[in-house]
């Protein structure tokens, strides 16, 4: 009898673990399955909040002709040299085989929503430089780096719109002037590519590290402004001063934008004197925006403050004599899409025209062969495409710049092959004879063809 007890007892303790047993591994499966739907969810949250992106510039270029951002007259008769014996360099492209294929952008764009006020972005791009040297041997690639890393906020409290962002962030001008244009896929603007005007003189950068802030005021004014290290996003900085970039963008109409605009930065500083190198520019443009066509212009008057060759001062003070120089570029452009009214013809007509002018200087010395020098280039750009879709697009494109430097006379009687191309030393040659005239002349037309595509999903 105790044993039937016993027996019946120990089954019915069995029979009530093992439903509790599977009571709770019945829960533990609900549990698990609730933690996997908050799993789930957590990833389309972000998955919604994330947004990814790559965009690609590409082409086919061609080129003939000057090819260099420097450029002075040459003597007749001769190549344009840049440097002397073995290690002269011709600036002067080929009549034939000078072309290539390029990557001018590789984006990997990277933004994430944090919420309503919040966001970060994350984009990386490549450039051309190659390591080692093409053609030494060993194989050359691409450099990707960093082109953007920022978080900011935003806010739109109705008829007032804020804004602010920190990191290596876009810089106020440029990045706005190529939303404006649709241009940047063809080539960069001149406030971003100057040098290509200027003599090799660069004045801003798209891109560099700092605090950036707008805002809007009843949708028909925009101020921006950003303090950031001055040096860009390819360089460290190097000094304690700061770049100030300002802009202003009125819009009247819709579509119509009246832009103002300008920089200030302190390069570096000199001496117990306290002066300062600078390049600093202001400006001012208008363009007008649509699904059919973007115009417009900027007028920009570029300013540089440099010191002088060191001269020898009382004991260990040193004398830096400060030289401006003055410079003006007015970019314009059109873009043509007929898509915007026919979606059925995308086709592409695209112009620009530059000019881009160095002013004058007599803060030089009589000897130097920059002394009222003033140089000037032009540039024409004509081209026409197709857009296949909102993810890409195609463009053939031919581009000429001119070169016109005017020197001032005196220089005609000091130069010589060490100093400038007027006039070589004739005492070198005969010890009788002064300095020779042999002709020169503005550097030939560069001509340049291309084949434009991008790629963007």
């Amino acid at each position: 009898m105790f044993k039937r007890v016993f027996y019946f007892l120990f089954a019915l303790a069995f029979i009530i673990l093992a439903g509790t047993s599977v009571m709770a591994q019945e829960k533990g499966k609900e549990g698990e399955y609730k933690d996997d739907k908050k799993i789930e969810e957590a990833i389309k949250d972000i998955y919604r909040r994330l947004d990814i992106g790559v965009k690609i510039f590409m082409d086919w270029y061609g080129h003939w002709g000057y090819n260099s951002n420097s450029f002075n007259r040459i003597a007749n008769y001769e190549k344009a040299l840049q440097g002397s014996g073995s290690t002269a360099t011709i600036l002067e492209s080929r009549t034939k085989n000078n072309n290539e294929f390029r990557i001018n952008r590789a984006y990997l764009d990277v933004k994430y929503k944090i919420s309503n006020v919040f966001y970060a972005r994350l984009t990386s791009d490549v450039d051309a430089t190659v390591t080692p040297v093409a053609g030494s041997g060993q194989n050359p690639a691409f450099h990707i780096y960093l082109k953007y890393a920022y978080v900011g906020a935003k806010k739109d409290f109705g008829p007032v719109s804020l804004s602010a962002e920190g990191g290596m962030i876009e810089t106020p001008i440029i990045g706005f002037i190529d939303g404006l244009s649709d241009f940047r896929w063809i080539s960069q603007n001149y406030i971003d590519n100057s040098k290509v005007v200027l003599n090799n003189k660069s004045i801003d950068n798209s891109a560099d590290v700092g605090v950036k802030a707008s805002i809007g005021l009843f949708k028909y004014v925009t101020l921006t402004g950003s303090f950031t290290n001055g040096t860009g996003y390819k360089a460290n900085e190097n000094n304690s001063y700061k770049g100030v970039t300002y802009l202003v963008s009125i819009m009247p109409v819709k579509g119509l934008y009246l832009n103002g605009f300008g920089r200030n930065n302190i390069d570096t500083k000199y001496d117990y004197t306290g002066k300062k190198a600078r390049t600093e520019f202001y400006g001012y443009g208008i363009a007008y925006k649509s699904d059919l066509i973007k115009i417009g212009f900027n007028h920009v008057f570029p300013n540089e403050t440099t010191v002088g060759v060191q001269t020898s001062g009382i004991g260990s003070i040193n004398v830096y004599p400060v030289q401006k120089k003055g410079y003006q570029i007015l970019d314009s452009w059109l873009n043509f899409n007929l898509g915007g009214v026919v979606p059925t013809a995308p086709l592409l007509i695209v112009g620009r025209f530059v000019s881009g002018l160095a002013y004058k200087t007599y803060q030089k010395n009589l000897t130097d062969t920059e002394l009222g020098n003033d140089r000037k280039t032009l540039l024409y750009l004509v081209g026409i495409g197709w857009q296949f879709n909102k993810n890409f697009r195609i463009l053939v494109a031919g581009e000429i710049q001119r070169y016109i430097v005017k020197k001032d006379r005196y220089l005609r009687y000091v130069e010589s092959t060490s100093s400038g191309t007027d006039y070589y030393n004739g005492n070198a040659i005969d010890p009788s004879l002064a300095n020779l005239f042999v002709g020169s002349h503005n550097p030939n037309d560069a001509r340049r063809l291309y084949v434009k595509a991008e790629l963007a999903f």
